[in-house]
């Protein structure tokens, strides 16, 4: 009898200890341990890298003055040179007024026949305007340095406008492709390909010229 006491006397002890607040602190200790040292394994501590980028001026427009060479359509490759003005409608959107103007050279048949030119100098002064919509493809970024990036993006771009050649003005549409990089806030510099596609009749019959244009250009924004 007495040894049942004992047990049951132990039994109690034992369950309101367990109970008691020393217990209790002791295991919101232990979770408290256990949650810090989950918490250090995911979340490292990670440095962040520091370095000079250029980006854009918060102006929006853009004054270009560019230069290249213009592939005219049985009249050789020639020297082309312009200027541009644009609009940045957001970072994905801009567009653009765009005059240029080259000298043709001659065709292959002045050249092989040595006869009279088909063309007087002034009509051979090909000039033009185009009204484009730009959009940035795929911006980025350009590593220079290990400390210094340019943005970047790749564009593309079409229009309409009109190409005074041959002693005739030419409805004229374009489009292509180009990359530009920005330097500092308010520069950049871009190479830019393009088709002028117009209609010619200099040999008589009138038929669809296809003429490429590979420029370069250095933008200031304002």
């Amino acid at each position: 009898m007495e040894n049942g006491f004992r047990s049951i006397f132990l039994t109690l002890l034992l369950f309101g200890l367990t109970l008691s607040p020393g217990a209790k602190a002791a295991d919101e200790t232990d979770a408290a341990a256990n949650s810090d040292e989950q918490s250090s394994l995911v979340q490292p501590q990670i440095e962040r890298a520091e370095f000079d980028e250029s980006a854009i001026d918060v102006d929006d427009f853009e004054i270009t003055v560019f230069a290249g060479m213009f592939s005219i359509e049985d009249f050789g490759v020639n020297s082309v040179a312009g200027f541009k003005l644009g609009y940045h409608v957001n970072e994905s959107i801009f567009v653009q007024f765009e005059l240029g103007e080259s000298d043709a050279g001659e065709t292959s048949f002045e050249v092989l026949n040595g006869g009279a030119p088909l063309l007087s100098d002034d009509e051979r002064t090909l000039s033009y305007y185009q009204f484009n919509l730009g959009y940035n493809l795929f911006p980025g970024e350009a590593f220079v340095t290990d400390e210094t990036t340019l943005n970047s993006t790749f564009y593309v771009i079409a229009g309409i406008g009109d190409t005074e050649f041959a002693g005739d003005d030419r409805y004229t549409i374009n489009y292509g492709f180009g990359y530009r990089l920005v330097f500092w806030d308010s520069l950049s510099f871009t190479a830019d390909l393009r088709d002028h596609v117009f209609d010619m009749d200099v040999f008589g019959e009138e038929k669809e010229t296809h003429n490429i244009a590979y420029t370069f250009a250095l933008s200031l924004f304002f």
